[in-house]
């Protein structure tokens, strides 16, 4: 189940070769992660676990074009990222990342019409099946601040699938839901990726959230965040919840963690 390589036949999506990232604070140059080489296959789920300031959010910054690596390189599709694109859709952790002046609807069809060459009904027509495709259908004409924080996050995948990008990046994007509601996100998200393979880096620190979406966990020790091990997994998540190997998986990270950290995450 674990490994560490891309499989040879594989071309990869995103490869990230010896990625170093650094950045400043008033007295200091903090370096947040050293060396970080991995591949993304296309429809790959691939989870970056670790603990508070391992850099797993400061890659993702730099997969999604914020932040210029101090070493390294990151590609996708053969291209070098070199700053942020459409062909990479990202959500927050934040639930205000939508516009507060424009409905659920009014969001997505801002985001296509920006992105996309759409005519506004084609962009609402598809905006509105988009909404009722994570369980909004009825919440179209509903501002942002009406809605709870696990409905924000579904527009603002939602808004993601809308963009068609080529990847979607997640930072943690549940972590302050509260835990039905985080796992019913969790389930959605799932049910979303099985309709549109969508290929997916995401950010958590959470082992069961890391094995319960993920088709691969890269592992990263605390800071400067450096990859420690890779696991591969081959199950669902309804096979998962039933499945001896996952309280194994789960009892193997904790220990690759607990070996490098002094402190429980």
């Amino acid at each position: 189940m674990a490994g560490t390589a891309v499989h040879d036949d594989d071309e990869p999506f995103l490869e990230v070769r010896k990625l170093t990232l650094q950045y400043k604070t008033a007295r200091y140059l903090i370096t947040a992660t050293r060396d970080i080489s991995f591949a993304v296959r296309e429809s790959d789920r691939l989870i970056l676990l670790g603990p508070s300031g391992c850099g797993k959010s400061t890659i993702l910054k730099a997969i999604g074009g914020f932040l210029k690596p101090a070493g390294g390189s990151i590609t996708l599709n053969g291209g070098q990222i070199k700053k942020p694109g459409a062909d990479r859709a990202i959500v927050f952790q934040e639930f205000d990342q939508l516009l507060p002046w424009k409905t659920a609807l009014e969001n997505i069809v801002f985001a296509i019409r920006q992105t996309r060459k759409l005519g506004r009904d084609e962009a609402v027509e598809e905006a509105t099946a988009l909404l009722k495709k994570v369980n909004l259908g009825k919440f179209g004409d509903t501002y942002p601040h009406a809605l709870s924080g696990g409905m924000k996050q579904r527009v603002a995948i939602a808004r993601c699938l809308a963009l068609k990008s080529k990847i979607i990046l997640m930072d943690e994007p549940f972590a302050s839901l509260d835990a039905l509601t985080r796992q019913k996100m969790q389930e959605e998200l799932l049910e979303l990726w099985a309709e549109t393979k969508f290929t997916l880096v995401f950010v958590t620190h959470s082992i069961d959230e890391a094995i319960t979406l993920g088709t691969r966990i890269i592992v990263l020790s605390p800071h400067p965040g450096r990859i420690v091990d890779e696991f591969e997994l081959d199950w669902t998540r309804r096979e998962a919840n039933s499945h001896l190997e996952f309280a194994g998986l789960k009892e193997r990270i904790t220990r690759i963690l607990f070996r490098d950290m002094d402190y429980v995450i």
